[in-house]
């Protein structure tokens, strides 16, 4: 094994050096399992470990090299895989006992494009069952807990892309493929001081996600439900530059790309929120968020649609029947999880003609907020900064949140199915990464990456 450690570099860097000859991609991937073995017993990010496979790919690229081939753009990079996204042969179980021998027969199509583009699949990451809580625990595997501790306090990297975060920012994997329905690659990013995309609606293929209907090996979008309708797959990654390259290997083939170092920033009408308008934000949020906000010159947002959002996903999700998740477990002799079977439990009928409102305020609002919004909107991440291990409930402003609450300018953002680039933007005073969300326009995805960029440069030079 090569001296040089692999491990901590980023995406493009390794993939030149693996096209370029001077590392092979195996020896990319034993540093990247010797990781693993040394931080995933104590973090329990890892669910599935994909060696002998990844080794195989690895050896595979490596003799396409060796016959003059032109690899891709991940050419060597390893990945991992949220254990809420199918993946070909490897064991895929939504985080639950119903599913804990479910081995898909077809890669998700936003797997099959990473590894398309060189990247190797080395293992799949921890989720709460069905994606369904914003902290990473379940009774088949157990409990994720972050790296990042700068305080000594063992803390959640956040969820339902938790075992993501936990993975890339411990250095296990270098670009992560989670999924977003209310937060779940934002909070996490936002936890462990990552980046992380929410890309628009249809940007990256919905195939392949939990739950989802089951057709011929294909895990289908349901249409008719929230999930299918607003969860979305995105990258994290630990810099922007990575996240964005991840998102072009992503992005559907017909939809046109655009460089973000093309956006002129300041053209931009920039506007910035102290939250979505309903729940409180820690004051060490807001200050970084403000001064984000105020290097761009950002206006504040005047709007009233915005406070509107997080009720209208709390709306639609309560007439939810999750019948997807109903029949995905049918057969099986195990029980839900105890969130899992209370949101089942509350499950009540609804006529269609107040679901159909429902989507039709959803319409309405996201032509309201797009009216007001301008060009980019910057927002907190969330109200709470990286919770302790175990920890339910955060008390904000004299005020005691759930984790839903907590989310409430992410649930915000994913009702109004809009592009959101999560960046860190500083520290808080015992040393927890904060971060940012960019929110822009539908698919214009490069212009929140290019603000972003913008902010992480003021950051830096203030530092």
């Amino acid at each position: 094994m090569s001296r040089e450690s692999w491990v901590g570099r980023d995406a493009r860097s390794i993939a030149d050096a693996v096209q370029s000859g001077q590392v092979s991609a195996r020896t990319v991937v034993e540093h990247h399992l010797a990781r693993v073995d040394e931080c995933n017993g104590e973090l329990n990010a890892l669910v599935t470990v994909c060696g002998e496979e990844a080794r195989a790919a690895a050896d595979a690229l490596d003799e396409r090299r060796l016959r003059g081939e032109t690899l891709g753009p991940l050419a060597g990079v390893p990945f991992t895989v949220k254990d809420l996204i199918a993946t070909a042969g490897v064991r895929t179980t939504a985080g639950s006992r119903t599913l804990a021998d479910n081995v898909p027969t077809v890669d998700a199509p936003a797997v099959a494009a990473f590894k398309a583009a060189g990247a190797i699949l080395i293992g799949k990451t921890n989720t709460p069952e069905f994606g369904a809580c914003g902290l990473t625990r379940n009774e088949l595997f157990g409990t994720t807990a972050s790296p990042v501790r700068p305080d000594g306090v063992v803390r959640s990297p956040g969820g339902s892309s938790g075992g993501e975060s936990a993975s890339v920012a411990a250095g296990m994997s270098v670009l992560g493929l989670g999924t977003d329905f209310g937060g779940s690659v934002r909070w996490p990013a936002h936890c462990t001081g990552l980046t992380s995309v929410r890309p628009t609606l249809g940007r990256v293929d919905p195939e392949g996600q939990y739950p989802g209907v089951l057709s011929g090996g294909r895990l289908l979008a349901n249409p008719t439900t929230m999930h299918g309708t607003i969860q979305t797959i995105g990258p994290l990654a630990r810099n922007l530059g990575d996240a964005a390259l991840a998102l072009r290997v992503l992005s559907m083939p017909h939809l046109a790309w655009t460089d973000p170092d093309s956006v002129d920033v300041d053209d931009l009408d920039i506007r910035w929120a102290p939250g979505e308008g309903t729940m409180p934000v820690d004051e060490k949020i807001l200050a970084a968020v403000r001064t984000a906000a105020i290097s761009l010159d950002a206006s504040e947002y005047d709007g009233l649609a915005l406070t509107r959002a997080n009720a209208l996903f709390g709306a639609l999700r309560s007439v939810e029947t999750h019948a997807d998740i109903r029949s995905l477990a049918e057969g099986s002799a195990h029980s839900f999880d105890a969130d899992i079977t209370a949101m089942l439990a509350a499950v009540h009928d609804r006529s269609s003609v107040e679901v159909e409102a429902l989507w039709a305020d959803r319409a309405v609002l996201t032509s309201e907020f797009l009216g007001e919004m301008g060009d980019v909107l910057i927002l907190p991440v969330a109200s709470v900064l990286a919770p302790p291990l175990g920890a339910e409930s955060f008390e904000v402003g004299g005020r005691e949140l759930t984790w839903m609450d907590a989310l409430a300018s992410c649930r915000a953002i994913s009702v109004l199915g809009l592009p959101s680039v999560v960046v860190p933007i500083g520290f808080s005073r015992n040393g927890l990464p904060i971060g940012v969300q960019v929110v822009a326009r539908p698919f214009r995805e490069h212009v929140a990456l290019s603000v972003a960029a913008r902010i992480t440069s003021n950051a830096q030079a203030l530092v």
